[in-house]
């Protein structure tokens, strides 16, 4: 209720109706309220409810638990019980709650009018007229254009397309086809194996974006992290990572050393590593692998050195470092490093995993990801042809979009087929062209099943009502068009029933049902395969060493590890959520490096016209070493001209400038030629990137890994002395007579002081802890005019700054940083009206209903973790609305949503605190170490954060704040906070976080 209706109902009340009427406050329409007489048995108004279910925001499927208030969705969290994520959730999953909610679904059955105008229909129409075209094109060419599906769905697309003897086109815009093919020519099997970053003690990447879009990006960032981490009570060597690409991506900032090599010759790098483990003999290679001896010995370092790019001495180091290792994992195949010879450069990281001896460790083939279903480019292209041709009569399509990825070749083919249907539940450009838009219900509203690896069955169920009564679930419309019995929900358990007789345990269906319902699925582990040598594995040795194959790979189209290939961009939490390296929000960017700018006399946000042989965009600059000098590069994800208010018509696409003819191996080039054009035009940048250089500031210490090994409990490296010694008994003395006048009311007595540790070697900048945040805590996204204008709300942001340069090698170190809660606030003592102010538990609180506004505390906070609102944000239909209808349906009930002119910050996630200490009181108990858990804790997939009870010395947050890589930010300004920084450790001599 705002103001306004508060003082009607008041007026109304009080007599004062006359007078308020006077204001220009006509009557409003009376509401019944509805009591929860007989609630359901499962719900407990104010007491959540968890379900367990699947996450199809890519193809991964991280299990999910969805947590459901009075019977909606307002939070989604990772299920513990799911090997592919264990419990942790990345910011596309938790952001799937506002796909679910987004204002701009289709809510029933549309066609297209003879005046092209959308018509509504009742189900009953929609499907007699389904119905009558499949009858009308049985014959002549029915095709089903499908996402990757591994379960039930794709199952029964496939057998009623075989009824009607048309065919299923599975279609991804990121199906690692180079992935795929290149282990078809390594080891003769197209299957993708599991790669166990958990136990490699050397990690190489050739272009593999493993924590961003690279197969499951969670899973394997958390078992990077496992490997990655330092801890200084185990015996286990902290493993070294190299990320081998043109461009420092999220992945590569974690990276202990970035080898920008020239784009095209990662495979070549890798052959001459296998060229010196095998003659140098540093592993025990298989038998077969002395195949490869003639044809690696053309492929010396000597001999490609020039080629590379890199030193003979650095590619002989990087060989023996990796064979020494005797855990070395090389992975290839990332989108970005998708060129004409992608193939053949995942064959050759093959190779080297191969003589080093580590397929079958870190490399298993058995339990392979899901990806044989995913389609290929090719095959799509394939379809483009046949429509252009007049071939298919009847194109239906779920859970694509491709009229977005293929804007040019898709897109001018649809015009020659016969009838258009879409499943989608947007209208999304391949919708909008369509003849029948049938929406589909959202994947938390559906049930349905997948198998992301082998030996998981992971399963969806509807967590909640459908949002929209008037959608429904595309196997429902495809079974009772194909005249069968039953719902989807009787297919799905028939299917089930399958697994049922493997895995029942001498259980009856329905207790076995039920329990793979609780669960999220069934979990178990495929055994690995052993793989030898293929025939064409000879074939991928061949290289045309020679030239400069920078001339003919110029700009690089990347994934966005938000939007992915635009599925993202309907979600404002994904639009707002910084890139994690360049911190541009809200539109897309080209990646010049500083000397190219220089030569070319550019600066951040000059626009330029990028022109390939296929299309041509418009692009600000973003000026960055995180890129090689002969090598722009640009995000996919936006660009839509559909698919609702927050994507269409914005920035560009650059789908538009790759080539709409598939590669030798049957996938799409993602690195083109272009000529740059500088058109005069120049933007500001929604950026929310601070300084690129630490400064010396100590906001993010590093150590090197001798010395952190080195260092003894109790020894504190990065300690700041605040007093000299002389004054340090009489500040203790004064500490503590403060302590006891304030030892009064709620304050007397011994209390908690809340606190939190945050592992620098842990954390890699993803970014899951943001939308974790924007998702429990209410937090509005604002736009892009208002980021532009550094408006943003985030309480968390994770800083990036470069390191290096000026002839010592590049990097990036991250932070995240949120509110410090000090003990000495600097906030609390400047408000005029006490809204800041300390709990009894250590916690700067922030009472909403007392601010004024005056920002005296935003302007006090050295670590400037303190947003205002500017404008009201929750008001409906207003200009700068932050949750229109239904989106206001996914808001936290525990937490205020905040009106204008009041100041917010980070509070620990007070609302799980005080929910956790209510419990412990009813229970007659003390809260338990690690029973509270805020949401960015909770959503980390690195595992960098933990919370609790500085005071119990036998916690986990106080043992990690007494660690000697422990530091405060700004220690110096004496501000005691709680939160404990543990300094990175890296594989170097020396650590250059303030360079």
């Amino acid at each position: 209720m705002d103001r306004r209706r508060f003082l009607t109902v008041l007026g109304a009340t009080s007599g004062g109706a006359a007078a308020l009427s006077a204001c220009g406050i006509g009557p409003e329409p009376t509401e019944h309220l509805v009591p929860y007489i007989v609630p359901p048995e499962e719900q407990i108004p104010g007491t959540a409810t968890y379900y367990a279910t699947t996450c199809r925001e890519c193809a991964a499927g991280c299990g999910l638990h969805a947590k459901v208030r009075e019977g909606r969705v307002i939070k989604l969290e990772g299920n513990p019980e799911s090997p592919i994520n264990e419990g942790r959730l990345c910011s596309r999953g938790q952001a799937a709650l506002q796909g679910l909610y987004n204002p701009d679904r289709v809510t029933e059955p549309m066609a297209r009018g003879p005046n092209g105008e959308w018509q509504r229909l009742t189900w009953d129409e929609a499907l007699g007229r389904l119905a009558a075209k499949v009858k009308d094109a049985r014959g002549r060419g029915i095709v089903f254009v499908t996402g990757l599906e591994t379960g039930s769905f794709g199952d029964l697309v496939d057998s009623w397309m075989k009824e009607l003897g048309g065919r299923r086109v599975a279609y991804e815009p990121f199906a690692f086809e180079a992935l795929r093919e290149g282990n078809r020519l390594a080891f003769g099997t197209a299957t993708v194996p599991f790669y166990d970053f958990a136990n490699a003690r050397y990690i190489m990447s050739f272009g593999a974006d493993f924590m961003e879009t690279w197969l499951s990006p969670v899973g394997y960032q958390n078992g990077f992290t496992r490997a990655h981490s330092f801890d200084g009570d185990r015996d286990a060597a902290m493993a070294k990572f190299v990320y081998v690409a043109p461009r420092l991506s999220l992945t590569g900032m974690s990276a202990d050393e970035w080898i920008a090599a020239q784009p095209g010759t990662e495979g070549v790098l890798a052959l001459a590593m296998a060229h010196v483990i095998l003659s140098e003999r540093l592993a025990p290679a298989p038998p077969d692998a002395a195949r490869l001896r003639d044809g690696l010995a053309t492929l010396a370092p000597e001999k490609v050195a020039l080629f590379i790019g890199i030193d003979a001495k650095e590619i002989r180091r990087l060989a023996r470092e990796f064979a020494g290792s005797k855990g070395g994992l090389a992975v290839a195949g990332g989108m970005a490093a998708q060129y004409a010879t992608g193939a053949q450069i995942v064959a050759d990281v093959n190779l080297l995993n191969y003589v080093a001896g580590q397929i079958g460790k870190t490399v298993k083939f058995g339990p392979n990801q899901a990806l044989e279903g995913a389609g290929s480019f090719k095959a799509v292209t394939d379809l483009a042809t046949d429509m252009g041709a007049g071939k298919v009569a009847l194109l239906l399509v779920h859970g694509a979009n491709p009229g977005h990825s293929l804007p040019a070749a898709f897109s001018q083919a649809l015009g020659k087929v016969g009838y258009k249907v879409s499943f989608s539940s947007y209208l999304d450009e391949s919708a909008a062209a369509s003849d029948l838009v049938l929406p589909d219900l959202h994947p938390l509203e559906q049930w349905n099943d997948s198998r992301p690896r082998a030996g998981i069955y992971a399963l969806q169920q509807p967590v909640m009502q459908p949002v929209f009564p008037n959608a429904m679930h595309a196997g429902d419309v495809l079974l009772r068009v194909a005249g069968r019995p039953g719902t989807f929900n009787d297919y799905l358990q028939s299917r089930w029933k399958e697994l049922h007789q493997r895995f029942g345990k001498g259980r009856d269906f329905s207790e076995f049902w039920t329990d793979a319902l609780q669960h999220g699925g069934l979990y178990g582990e495929a055994p690995s395969q052993p793989v030898r040598l293929g025939p064409g594995a000879l074939e991928t040795l061949a290289w045309a060493i020679g030239g400069n194959p920078a001339e003919q790979v110029t700009l690089i189209v990347f994934p966005s590890m938000a939007l992915h290939d635009g599925r993202g961009a309907n979600k404002p939490w994904l639009q707002e959520l910084p890139d994690p390296v360049s911190k541009i929000t809200w539109h897309g960017w080209v990646e010049v490096h500083p000397e190219t700018a220089a030569k070319w006399q550019l600066a951040n946000g000059d626009v330029l016209l990028l022109k390939s042989p296929h299309g041509a965009v418009r692009a600000p600059v973003w000026i960055t070493p995180g890129v090689r000098p002969d090598v722009l590069a640009v995000p996919t994800g936006q660009g839509h001209k559909a698919y609702g208010r927050y994507a269409k018509d914005r920035s560009f696409n650059a789908f538009e400038l790759l080539d709409d003819k598939p590669t030798a191996f049957g996938g799409r080039a993602f690195a083109v030629r272009v000529s740059v054009v500088k058109t005069g035009d120049h933007r500001r940048l929604a950026t929310v990137e601070g300084d690129a250089r630490e400064q010396g500031r100590g906001i993010i210490e590093a150590l090197p890994l001798a010395q952190a090994r080195g260092l003894k409990p109790g020894t504190h490296p990065f300690e700041e002395v605040e007093a000299p010694a002389y004054a340090e008994d009489a500040l203790k003395q004064w500490a503590e007579a403060q302590h006891k006048q304030a030892s009064l009311g709620n304050y007397a007595g011994t209390q908690p002081r809340w606190g939190m540790a945050i592992d620098l070697s842990k954390c890699t900048g993803c970014s899951a802890c943001v939308t974790a945040c924007y998702a429990e805590n209410n937090l509005a996204t604002v736009g892009e005019e208002l980021v532009v204008r550094r408006r943003q709300m985030s309480w968390m942001r994770i800083e990036r700054y470069y390191t290096g340069g000026e002839g010592k090698p590049v990097g990036a170190v991250v932070n995240p940083m949120l509110c410090q809660q000090c003990g000495n606030a600097p906030c609390e003592p400047v408000c005029p009206v006490y809204a800041a102010y300390h709990t009894p538990d250590g916690l700067n609180g922030q009472v909403y209903n007392r601010c004024v506004g005056t920002r005296y505390c935003a302007n006090n906070c050295p670590y400037k973790v303190r947003y205002f609102n500017w404008y009201n944000f929750a008001e409906p239909g207003g200009e700068w609305e932050s949750w229109p209808d239904p989106l206001n349906m996914l808001l936290n009930p525990d937490v205020t949503v905040r009106e204008k002119g009041v100041m917010e910050k980070c509070t620990f996630c007070v609302q799980r605190i005080r929910g956790a200490q209510n419990r412990a009181r009813l229970e007659d108990r003390g809260v338990r170490d690690g029973e509270i858990t805020p949401a960015c804790a909770q959503a980390c997939p690195s595992e960098a954060i933990v919370f609790g009870d500085l005071h119990d010395k036998t916690s986990l947050v106080a043992r990690l704040a007494d660690d000697p890589r422990g530091y405060h930010v700004h220690a110096e300004l004496n501000t005691k906070p709680a939160i404990t920084y543990l300094a990175r450790v890296v594989h170097r001599a020396a650590a250059e976080g303030g360079a």
